[in-house]
């Protein structure tokens, strides 16, 4: 995520911010879950959807959903 913040250059909110925030509340609902539950769960289960949503949010909220959808690593040779 700091590579799509070096590119696309966020004005409101920073890309690995919100996704660094979206992977501790995942987790922290994978955890609560278990406790819950009593029950193991998978982590991605939790993880992906706040990850994912965090990040389209983040982009809804830079006004950059089509940039970040569209957004591909250069390779080495290409730079």
């Amino acid at each position: 995520m700091s590579k799509v913040d070096q590119v696309l250059q966020p004005k409101n909110l920073s890309y690995f911010n919100v996704a660094t925030g979206a992977y501790a509340a995942g987790l922290s609902a994978c955890f609560v879950a278990n406790e819950v539950f009593h029950n193991g769960q998978p982590a991605l289960l939790y993880l992906d959807p706040s990850l994912v949503g965090g990040t389209l949010a983040c982009a809804a909220v830079n006004n950059q959903v089509s940039d970040l959808w569209d957004f591909s690593e250069a390779d080495e040779d290409e730079e």
